[in-house]
């Protein structure tokens, strides 16, 4: 495989895709790394929220300072508060010892709040008290102390209805949203699809010392029409699947889940070939099933119109 090293030190080596979109956001995390900007990212699961919050910090002042990751869902109201600012010994029942609290754990470095409309509406007025002032005050404690944190929040809801639902309040929005980041979902960017199965080919076969040369033309194809609602990750999960099950060094059409391959005839027999030899058969198809409409067969792929034009020339196809 040529034109991509999976290398786990280059934060922005994660982040695959050549779609605009994508290059967009790498340039801005280029950008604001450095800075202490709050930033808001939005996007369904599975699009890599965590992936550009890893890059903003690694690519920061702060990258060797905490980077601490949390799922504002996965708490308890109850132990909320305690879990964010931190509880003295004695505050409530089950309180056996001191506890710092995920702001204190972070100082210096950067606080990743996942699915941040899902804390109640309470714990958002506390933090936002926390970001304006800098400091925390555990429970039962009498003093506040001092923290530095760089807070990323994200959420898989489109923001402008978790505001109007009431679940996110407009003044924490105005207070994490400085720089507001809206990752795509994988159905809007299929073309990075190919880039995409092998970067994971690369990355499992360093995981796991196997030796998968790449991927059938019929498999490329079934995931190239699958509307991925499980996003990047699902992808990662049906490309680590074929590593495990699969019975030899190229990925088959069999390897793949019942539900991603649904019969459709491949644009060429079942033979070994490459990634990018597969994406070409896929535009060659889908301009003779569209008599040769631009912008029918970028629909049909999936991907923008201009896209589709700069891979028409990079392929050299004819039409």
């Amino acid at each position: 495989m040529k034109g991509l090293a999976f290398d786990d030190n280059d934060p922005l080596g994660a982040i695959v895709g050549d779609n605009p979109r994508i290059k967009e956001i790498k340039e801005i995390i280029t950008r604001i790394a450095d800075e202490d900007f709050p930033v808001l990212l939005e996007g369904e699961t599975g699009t890599g929220k965590e992936l550009v919050a890893r890059a903003i910090h690694a690519l920061s002042s702060r990258a060797k300072q905490p980077f601490i990751a949390v799922n504002c869902g996965a708490i308890p109201e109850s132990l909320m508060e305690s879990e964010f600012f931190g509880h003295k010994r004695g505050a409530f029942t089950g309180a056996i010892a001191d506890y710092e609290g995920l702001f204190r754990a972070a100082d210096g470095g950067t606080l990743f709040l996942d699915e941040i409309s899902e804390m109640p509406s309470h714990i958002q007025v506390k933090l936002l008290r926390v970001l304006e002032n800098n400091e925390v005050r555990g429970i039962g404690e009498t003093r506040t102390r001092k923290v530095d944190v760089r807070v990323i929040a994200a959420t898989n809801r489109k923001v402008n209805e978790a505001l109007r639902d009431g679940v996110l309040r407009l003044d924490l929005y105005y207070r994490i949203s400085y720089v507001h980041i809206v990752l795509p979902p994988l159905r809007e960017r299929k073309e990075d699809i190919p880039l995409l199965v092998e970067h994971f080919i690369l990355k499992f076969n360093k995981i796991y010392r196997k030796k998968v040369k790449g991927i059938t033309n019929k498999a490329l194809e079934a995931l190239q029409y699958y509307h991925w609602p499980g996003n990047v990750r699902e992808l990662e999960n049906v490309i680590g699947r074929a590593f495990a099950l699969g019975k030899g060094d190229i990925i088959t059409v069999d390897d793949l889940p019942m539900d991603i391959w649904d019969g459709k005839e491949a644009v060429n027999p079942d033979g070994i070939i490459s990634v990018e030899e597969a994406e070409k058969n896929l535009i060659k198809k889908a301009l003779s099933e569209t008599g040769g409409n631009k912008t029918r067969a970028a629909r049909l792929l999936g991907i923008g119109r201009k896209t589709l034009y700069m891979k028409i020339k990079k392929y050299g196809i004819k039409i």
